[in-house]
Parts: structure tokens; sequence; C-alpha cells
């Protein structure tokens, strides 16, 4: 795995905990703007440490078909990503 850089990194992904259950509809143009982001960084892999904002991109990312493994840092560091990808069915 190498490192890619994409841009705006730190921008919030919009889960917020209750905010995309209050505000949806921003949540939801949010997690659009850092998919776009994510893609647009060629990346293979989108690799994070706060379970919620992944669960949240991994959910966008699949809705708009693409194919972007998403992983928790903790995975990757226990040898797991062999494992499916937040997201992705069981094997």
């Amino acid at each position: 795995m190498s490192l890619i850089e994409m841009k705006d990194p730190d921008v919030c992904c919009g889960f917020g905990g209750t905010f995309c259950v209050k505000y949806p509809d921003v949540s939801n143009k949010i997690v659009e703007k850092k998919a776009a982001n994510v893609a647009a960084s060629g990346a293979t892999t989108l690799l994070a440490g706060d379970l919620g904002c992944l669960m949240n991109m991994a959910g966008k990312l699949s809705r708009e078909g693409r194919e972007i493994r998403v992983r928790h840092v903790a995975e990757v560091l226990a040898g797991m990503a062999d494992e499916p990808a937040i997201g992705e069915p069981e094997r």
C-alpha cells in the first residue's frame, strides 16, 4: 500500500453523530464532496481512524458504485487487510 494525498483530508465527512440524522441534506452534501475528493485522489483504499466517518464514507462510495476499499487504521496495523473492508459482505 502506498500513501496518496487527497484534497482537504482534514475536512469533516458530514456524519457527526446525530448531525446526519438532524440535517440529512446538509450531511449528504458534505459526504458527496468528501467522496469526490477520495475518488479524485486515485486511491484504491481509504484509511482513517474514526469508525463513524468510515461507515459514512464507505456507504456513500458504495452507493456511487466506486470500488474503493475502506479500512480502519487498526485493521491494517493488525494485519487484517485480507478480510472484507468496511461495507463489504463477508466472504
